[in-house]
């Protein structure tokens, strides 16, 4: 028995691998990077064996992406996403561990805190894609489980994002942007994305399986707020470029994660402050200059 992680190079997957591994699991990185394609079923057939797990990563990620180019994330997160549940069924893969988003929850027409029983469909390129990506699986019928994941921020995502935005421009002199300021989020640190996969991936609890899971801090900040707490922690006094709201950006994110912590035993070991912290003694981050002014 081997898992399976298809996108295992990405950001979720770079984090979760090192994970498995130091567990003493085999793992298959099935990326483009190996030259492995979900949307290929062939490959899929040829690398999954019966009694294999596979978590399933691999998606076009980013909405700027996603608008620019419907058709590519359609074929890879739609598309590759039955592939997956296909191959899966017919070689006999012992589970499906499939990466969803907070963003299928979009437009969030009732009150947070945001549970698995809101209604869900996307009102993005990538929330809808991800969204018709649980569909594929649960019509496949594999067993399986479904973890939405919150807004994420850890090592290896720079450059996009609130977080990750913030410290590229700040790293290279420029002012971050700010759009809106008073739209909330749950801001969930990667390393508590890897604990839940490995749990999702080696629980055996028989009630945990073709369920729906938000997996994030159930912890409410304003961006506004992030941008405050990164501002002291980078030493940084200047002002926030500022823009309007966007309209893929919901105005109150907050998930109830309490069917996560009941059913699948997962509870997320950082709040905001002690992941961003965490992150910065890797010292991983370009530009990061500490209070003490020490690049």
């Amino acid at each position: 028995m081997k898992i399976i992680v298809t996108g295992g190079s990405g950001f979720v997957g770079s984090n979760t691998i090192p994970v498995l591994e130091e567990r003493g699991y085999g793992v298959l990185n099935f990326d483009l990077t190996e030259g492995l394609d979900i949307r290929n079923i062939n490959q899929l057939l040829g690398a999954i064996e019966p009694g294999d797990k596979v978590l399933h990563l691999a998606a076009i990620a980013r909405f700027a992406e996603a608008d620019a180019d419907p058709l590519t994330a359609w074929e890879t997160n739609v598309l590759g996403t039955q592939n997956v549940a296909k191959a899966c069924k017919e070689k006999g893969a012992e589970r499906l561990v499939y990466s969803s988003t907070g963003s299928v929850y979009m437009p969030i027409n009732e009150e947070p805190p945001i549970t698995e029983k809101f209604i869900a469909k996307g009102n993005s390129v990538y929330g809808c894609s991800k969204y018709i990506g649980e569909e594929s699986i649960r019509r496949e019928n594999v067993k399986h489980i479904i973890l939405r994941y919150a807004h994420l921020y850890g090592e290896g995502k720079v450059g996009h994002g609130a977080i990750g935005g913030f410290i590229s421009r700040m790293s290279r002199g420029l002012a971050p942007t700010l759009y809106g300021g008073k739209q909330s989020n749950d801001f969930t640190y990667v390393k508590d994305i890897a604990l839940a996969n490995l749990i999702a991936l080696t629980t055996d609890k028989p009630l945990v399986f073709n369920e729906v899971y938000n997996i994030g801090t159930g912890e409410e900040l304003t961006t506004e707020d992030v941008f405050n707490i990164m501002a002291e922690r980078f030493n940084y006094h200047k002002a926030f470029e500022r823009f309007p709201v966007r309209t893929v950006d919901p105005l109150r994110f907050m998930f109830s994660v309490e069917k996560a912590e009941k059913l699948l035993g997962f509870k997320a070991k950082y709040n905001f402050k002690d992941g961003l912290d965490d992150y910065l003694k890797g010292g991983s981050i370009p530009g990061w200059i500490d209070r003490d002014g020490n690049a």
